[in-house]
């Protein structure tokens, strides 16, 4: 809530330019004090949807402490005496943020001489040497990390029934627990750059939850994310071949940090719709050393056979670090509950074997005391020698870990499989050369993962590899030893296209320890090089960027950098319709001041509308955010339809230096565009819809900007213009034509013969044309013109004059009542008139007979023409003033009303009239009092109408 103590003379000025402010800068939530002598008044304006956590002032996002000074933007610029603050607000269960301003007005110390000033944006009159208050106009918390935030950066939550925090929804009512499969899950998280990443594994019985909430320990909501659409959905290719749970907590604030660091902040995954939860799973999120090296996991549930009731809600999991030096070893950390008597409150033993859940046979067995049982978290560490055997069983899933109480071994016993680590991960890297000597330029892409049953999922793209050196050698080497020892051959599964898809099902403990590591390497060697291309493998934590189904290939553009120079861009869009991305490039210097873009086409076409976003400033390696901005319904469809580029720009020079081709990005069920039905109009662009919106044509291919004027490649004789979206075409007419036999001639390109007469060769006339509304016609044409919006003009005819090509046309009379509806009355009274009054002609009198009126009206003409007028095409006696406004006038139409010209310094400047919705209502009133409507009125026809109302409201409600 944002609180402001105003001025009465200012209060209309202030109040007017804030609530703009709230609107258009996104204000969650702002309350004006006014106060004057007599009384206070309150206006409270209501809040714009916003994160949990987070404030979004003026497009930028503001963490909880975070200080600032508010700009209302022109006219009324910054108000220097004004700060607000990002503060947390409690809204029921929830802890939310809010903005909130005051006045710095009361803190201005007293000044200490006789005439301080204000100085240029200060809010306090000061002298010289005086501290102000409002020195420090923009505090916000830097990002950097912090030490302690280096060491402990892991951190491991077991989800269970018996957590002790009390699972209650945000009206403060319990939730029923309705766990009977007895659920279990566990978490791990990791804090990078001020984000969390949490990922969870869950018990293979169970749907997968609906959300995630984050909590303090007393049960106030501080964050919730959704986790799946309804039915258990998710889009992502990663979570659904892994089994687990991804996302990301994006800003941490630092109380939340602090929060994390002390151990308070606990876990909840919660099924069922909300408020009206079936179970919930929560749990304490704990640090834990082991997590540093963690290699494996386990999540261990209730043993079958067990005591059911005296197991409800229990479970654990385990964090498993191997070694495979000469003496393999194994060190299993435990966090679990359910196992101890009610008897049993100090000093009691369970019991901790490792086994081959095949054959039955013993790795590991040894009996742990716990001094101090607890009802939800107990932490046990046991480590052991096995054998290299044993090892290969544990990557691939087969060992079997078990955990039981001594008292009651079979009645209370936990039971879990060592599996895939339980973090969410993503192993991807840049493949460049290291040397000069690659004259080609190739290059590529590498990213990998394990799924749920322990296997490497690998997926290597290669760029312009010469075709004799296809296929290359492929392979895994090991960086951490000095030979960079080969662990596996990748090459059977090129499959000569540039790509290498595959899986490793049964891994190595080689493979996994320095995989984890950052050791592990993809080599392409061809006959020539042995290592043509490389690249390290990068962990990287799964976040809503990298849960796109595959990254995309940035490729030098600019041939100047090195053959080095590659990159990797990961595109996605969330639930909430917000673009993500995460961009890796080698090659480019550190130094280099570059910036991300996208450009986003419906369609590649000659004319193509297209969308320019600017995403990203950054210099370095890498770059990955998202813009606060909701993507537009045009830019979702072209993300899904179209063809888009991302490109990587140098600051300075604008020079592109990196590209890559994005299509087909997935677009969650809520943010995916309108889709016709087939019987819509719209169906005929059901792949561009948005260039309805836009008001470009596409035709034949080909992009055409609204009102533009063109001929159909494929057929000359057909003539078409681009109406609101829509191309609208009429076929030519040719003119009725005189000529003599032998005259006329067929020229390609052309839909009309030509004549030609003796004095006029059959050529081409030095490629001179005349040209009228977007068309060339050769001299001698004899054509119908193309008038917008009613087609061809059967009513008037022209001809391209071949002495001087000009155009020149000529009312056609054989049809008063159709051609000339609108033909205005001869005016003899008009000075510059060139009709002959009825009455002259009924005395028999000729043009001739009035050339002193000629003679006088050509020397008017001329002057206006030397002052800077305008021909009039239908009357060159008559031109145009300097400067006049008019509406050109055709035979059949009488004054052209939907274009306006302009004479300016001799060239007509025109322009159509838009078809709006003040037009379309007249045009209504007229049908509903059957008044005869003059189509030369109006700009739009009575269907063009219908569109413009459709449009509308559809532009509403979407």
């Amino acid at each position: 809530m944002c609180y402001l103590k105003i001025m009465p003379e200012l209060k209309l000025f202030i109040v007017i330019g804030l609530v703009v402010l709230c609107i258009v800068h996104r204000v969650r939530s702002i309350r004006f004090i006014l106060e004057d002598d007599d009384n206070d008044e309150t206006v409270t304006m209501a809040p714009p949807k916003a994160n949990l956590g987070e404030c979004v002032f003026d497009k930028r996002v503001r963490e909880l402490g975070a200080i600032w000074t508010p700009d209302l933007g022109p006219p009324i610029g910054i108000l220097a005496c004004m700060r607000c603050k990002c503060v947390p607000f409690q809204k029921k269960k929830r802890i939310v943020a809010r903005v909130q301003c005051y006045s710095i007005k009361n803190q201005c110390p007293v000044p200490s001489c006789d005439e301080p000033v204000v100085l240029p944006g200060r809010c306090c009159k000061t002298c010289p040497g005086d501290i102000s208050p409002d020195e420090n106009q923009d505090i916000i918390p830097p990002p950097v990390v912090e030490p302690e935030e280096k060491n402990n950066k892991h951190f491991v939550a077991l989800l269970t029934g018996r957590s002790s925090l009390s699972a209650k929804n945000e009206y403060g009512k319990p939730i029923s627990d309705l766990n009977k499969n007895n659920v279990v899950a566990t978490g791990r998280f990791n804090v990078h750059k001020r984000n969390l990443y949490y990922s969870f594994y869950i018990s293979e019985n169970a749907a997968r939850p609906q959300s995630l909430q984050f909590l303090d320990d007393k049960g106030n909501i501080l964050e919730e994310f959704t986790l799946s659409h309804s039915g258990g959905f998710v889009n992502s290719l990663y979570q659904n071949a892994s089994r687990k749970v991804c996302g990301v907590w994006k800003r941490l604030a630092k109380d939340y940090r602090k929060l994390l660091k002390q151990e308070k902040m606990y876990a909840m995954l919660v099924w069922g719709v909300k408020d009206q939860a079936e179970f919930t799973l929560s749990g304490q999120i704990l640090k834990n050393s082991a997590l540093q090296t963690e290699l494996l996991s386990a999540l261990l549930e209730p043993a079958p056979g067990t005591d059911t009731l005296s197991m409800t809600g229990a479970g654990g999991t385990a964090i498993v670090s191997i070694s495979t030096s000469v003496t393999p070893s194994i060190n299993v950390a435990i966090i679990f509950n359910g196992l101890f008597l009610h008897s049993e409150v100090s000093s009691a033993p369970i019991n901790i074997t490792l086994s081959m859940d095949e054959k039955k046979q013993l790795v590991l067995q040894e009996i742990i005391t716990v001094s101090k049982p607890a009802t939800d978290i107990n932490v046990v560490n046991v480590s052991a020698t096995i054998t290299q055997a044993h090892l290969r069983y544990l990557t691939r899933g087969r060992i079997l870990l078990s955990v039981s109480s001594v008292s009651k071994p079979e009645g209370l016993k936990l039971s879990g499989n060592v599996m895939t680590k339980a973090s969410c991960e993503i192993f991807q890297s840049t493949l460049s050369s290291s040397n000069t000597a690659n004259p080609d330029g190739v290059s590529g892409m590498a990213w990998l993962y394990l799924n749920n049953a322990g296997s490497l999922i690998y997926n290597i793209q290669i760029d312009k590899l010469p075709p004799k050196e296809n296929p290359p050698i492929i392979t895994l080497i090991d960086l951490s030893t000095k030979k960079r020892t080969e662990l596996e051959d990748l090459t059977p599964y090129f499959h000569g296209d540039g790509w290498a898809n595959g899986t490793l099902e049964k891994l190595t403990p080689r493979v996994l320890e320095p995989l984890y590591a950052g050791d592990l390497a993809i080599n392409v060697a061809t006959t020539s090089d042995n290592s043509l291309i490389k690249g390290k493998l990068i962990a990287k934590p799964v976040d809503e960027a990298r849960d796109a189904p595959a990254p995309y290939l940035l490729k030098r553009e600019y041939m100047n950098l090195s053959t080095a120079t590659v990159g990797l861009a990961w595109i996605s869009v969330d639930n909430d319709c917000h673009l993500h991305y995460d961009v890796s490039i080698t090659g480019v210097g550190p130094e280099r001041k570059m910036e991300l873009w996208m450009e986003l086409y419906p369609i590649i076409a000659p004319g193509a509308p297209f969308i320019i976003k600017d995403l990203d400033t950054f210099n370095g390696n890498s770059v990955e955010g998202s813009p606060v901005e909701v993507l537009s319904r045009e830019e979702l469809t072209r993300l899904q339809n179209g063809v888009n580029f991302l490109k990587v720009k140098d600051t300075h020079s604008k020079v592109v230096l990196l590209l890559a081709t994005i299509t087909k990005v997935s677009i969650p069920p809520p943010c995916r565009p309108y889709v016709p039905t087939e019987n819509s109009i719209l169906s005929l662009y059901d792949n561009l819809p948005q260039i309805i919106t836009t008001g470009e044509c596409f035709f034949e291919e080909k992009f055409y900007k609204h009102e533009e004027v063109w001929v159909s490649s494929k057929n000359p004789c057909q003539m078409c213009y681009c109406q609101n979206g829509n191309p609208k075409c009429d076929m030519m007419p040719c003119a009725q034509s005189s000529c003599p036999a032998g005259k006329k001639i067929t020229i390609e390109g052309e839909c009309c013969p030509v004549c030609v007469n003796n004095s006029i060769p059959a050529r081409e006339y030095n490629g001179q044309k005349c040209t009228l509304s977007g068309k060339s016609y050769l001299p001698g044409t004899k054509f119908h013109p193309f008038m917008i919006p009613y087609g061809f003009d059967l009513c008037t005819e022209c001809y391209c004059d071949p002495k001087d090509y000009e155009i020149r046309c000529t009312r056609l009379n054989d049809n008063e009542k159709i051609c000339c509806k609108n033909c205005k009355k001869p005016d003899a009274n008009d000075p510059m008139s060139d009709d002959i009054a009825p009455e002259d002609r009924n005395n028999g009198k000729s043009v001739k007979d009035h050339g002193s009126e000629y003679s006088k009206k050509e020397t008017i003409a001329a002057k206006i023409l030397e002052e800077g007028g305008c021909k009039n095409p239908n009357n060159a006696k008559k031109p145009f003033p300097n400067g006049s406004e008019y509406h050109p006038y055709i035979d059949s139409l009488g004054e052209y009303k939907c274009v306006t010209c302009k004479c300016e310094n001799g060239t007509p400047q025109c322009s159509r009239q838009h078809c709006d919705m003040p037009t379309c209502k007249k045009l209504q009133d007229f049908k509903k009092k059957k008044e005869k409507i003059n189509s030369s009125d109006f700009c739009c026809s009575l269907k063009d109408c219908r569109k413009l109302r459709h449009k509308k409201k559809h532009s509403m409600t979407s």
